[in-house]
């Protein structure tokens, strides 16, 4: 296939879109339709993309690679069902392929189906390409998922050798390590890779990345030192390694990896955070501010630098500032929910109700789900022991707009009754208790599920017996 500069593919897909939406004939060749499926895959447009599909498919039907690509659109829109019907139709149509086999093993992984012939389609796929990498690549990754090490490294190595690009996508396999739990492999796996190949930097990367999670913090402080004498220009080595320092409380030395790294990368909002929380955790919040407010600059929806900012204005007794800062912070991202509930912890006092009220209505009303909401915040409150802040939350919105019906309201009366009883305030607990129990009786079950301590309230299971 020939490439063509992201303008050209651009004024083909609009060919393409063209001709679709307004039933006009014209021709498109096989790479013209590859390049086509790709572009409308980067975007996301299924209506337009199963279009080519089939466009394509009725065009070259005896090319499997569109086949495959409908595999893959069924997989974006999490129709497995459909992607493995498509997989048994090629199978029966087409000679075997790598492509085949490689797709059988993704799609297994997906769908967590322990089938135990992804090393067996492997194979059968390295028969018709022994050369191909990106199989080898594949095997070390199924043999890890075996727990056979040594196996997986000789897959590795053979990739690596024939075209060390790969190292780039080592990272794969520490996901992979931390996805299955297994750290003790992990070392082991990186330690054989940086001896097999000590010039590598990412095996010398995720040696450093594996210890870490084993909270090896200076045994992986030296392994990324071997990383960037490797590369130097691994800005995610000096990011990490500063992580190690900051985990050992030398600030110091975290600083000015974070400094390095967000040199490396002028977009690294995250190192910006953390700059942030170097300062912070020595008390210096006005040095503190500067940098997360770079990072909310950088990328407004990121949690971390919001939070960094609010904590640094509280500390600083700015709750004022604070409150406007993330006021405006919700009217850019007010479907952020994560975000309401942990800026919830700095605003904990009943004049504060008003303000977290406001939030709350501002996420609702891009909402389509309001129960959901008022669960996750029941939730919420009652994990982080923010029994007070809860009552003020549910009890604003309790008879209000967005609770449109009683078994809704039956649920807010139980999360009130929750919050009012873990919150040692038996008479107002049991009252909207028995207003729940009246309404709804099956839903105590839930109710007792959202904490165990329910169960030690005699006051709770006497009531939930009388209106049985």
């Amino acid at each position: 296939m020939d490439t063509l500069d992201s303008s050209e593919n651009s004024a083909l897909v609009n060919d393409f879109i063209n001709c679709m939406d307004n039933n006009l004939s014209q021709y498109f060749d096989s790479d013209d339709m590859e390049l086509i499926i790709e572009e409308l895959m980067n975007l996301f447009d299924f209506k337009h993309l199963a279009l080519a599909i089939d466009y394509a498919i009725a065009q070259f039907p005896n090319e499997s690679l569109f086949r495959f690509y409908r595999v893959k659109k069924y997989i974006l829109e999490y129709q497995m069902e459909n992607a493995e019907k498509e997989l048994e139709e090629i199978e029966r149509s087409f000679p075997p392929s790598a492509d085949l086999y490689i797709e059988k093993v993704f799609l297994s992984n997906m769908t967590n189906k322990k089938t135990g012939q992804t090393i067996k389609w492997l194979n059968k796929a390295l028969a018709l390409e022994p050369n191909d990498p990106d199989i080898h690549f594949l095997m070390g990754h199924e043999y890890v998922r075996k727990n056979d090490i040594l196996a997986a490294i000789k897959h590795v190595c053979l990739a690596l050798q024939s075209d060390p690009i790969f190292g780039e996508n080592l990272f794969t396999y520490s996901y992979l390590f931390e996805e299955l739990d297994k750290p003790t492999e992990a070392i082991e796996f990186f330690t054989i890779l940086t001896e097999e190949f000590p010039f590598l930097g990412a095996a010398w990367f995720g040696l450093g990345f594996t210890l870490s999670w084993s909270s090896r913090f200076e045994e992986a402080i030296d392994a990324y030192n071997f990383a960037l004498t490797c590369d130097g220009d691994i800005a995610a080595a000096h990011f990490n390694m500063a992580n190690a320092f900051f985990e050992l409380k030398n600030y110091d030395k975290a600083l000015y990896h974070y400094f390095e790294a967000y040199n490396l990368d002028k977009e690294d909002f995250q190192a910006l955070t953390n700059i942030g929380d170097c300062y912070a955790v020595q008390k210096w919040f006005e040095e503190s501010l500067e940098y997360y407010y770079k990072a909310y600059d950088l990328s407004p929806v990121h949690n971390e630098a919001v939070l960094g900012i609010v904590n640094a204005l509280s500390e600083l007794g700015k709750i004022a500032e604070a409150r406007v800062f993330v006021e405006n912070a919700f009217e850019k991202n007010p479907q952020n929910i994560d975000l309401l509930f942990s800026v919830a912890a700095f605003f904990e006092t009943e004049e504060d109700a008003d303000f977290i009220y406001k939030l709350s209505k501002l996420t609702l009303n891009h909402l389509e789900n309001s129960e959901h909401f008022f669960f996750i915040i029941a939730q919420f409150c009652i994990y982080n022991k923010m029994y007070e802040v809860g009552i003020n939350i549910v009890n604003e919105f309790i008879f209000s707009e967005y609770v449109k019906d009683e078994i809704t309201r039956s649920k807010m009366c139980y999360y009130m009754a929750a919050l009012y009883f873990l919150n040692e305030d038996i008479v107002r607990g049991s009252s909207y208790l028995c207003d729940a129990l009246l309404v709804n009786y099956e839903w105590h079950k839930t109710f007792m599920e959202l904490s165990p301590l329910l169960e030690t309230y005699p006051e709770v299971l006497k009531l939930i017996e009388l209106y049985a």
